[in-house]
């Protein structure tokens, strides 16, 4: 969503002398990673107490089985976009 909100308002940010570049980087990409490191930081820690190396592997897969079922659901929602989107995109409308 951050990716796809720089995209849309680098226009006018250029228009404004600005630049829409890095926002998504701090709104989006920086929350995204932390939430990954919590999720393994309480995930992990549950797994090795139930369930020692197996659990490790389990905290690990549900995170990344996570990560796939959201990037699969952003793709859906951004018409198969998701990796498309940014401000170096040539869909950025620029008056």
């Amino acid at each position: 969503m951050a990716q796809f909100e720089a995209q849309s308002e680098q226009g006018k940010a250029l228009s404004a002398d600005t630049t829409m570049a890095g926002f998504a980087e701090v709104f989006g990409g920086i929350p995204l990673a932390f939430a990954h490191i919590i999720g393994l930081a309480v995930l992990m820690p549950l797994g090795w107490f139930a369930y020692r190396g197996r659990g490790l592997a389990a905290a690990v897969a549900a995170v990344v089985v996570a990560s796939i079922i959201g990037i699969v659901i952003a793709q859906l929602l951004f018409a198969g976009e998701l990796f498309e989107l940014g401000i170096d995109n040539y869909d950025t409308y620029v008056p």
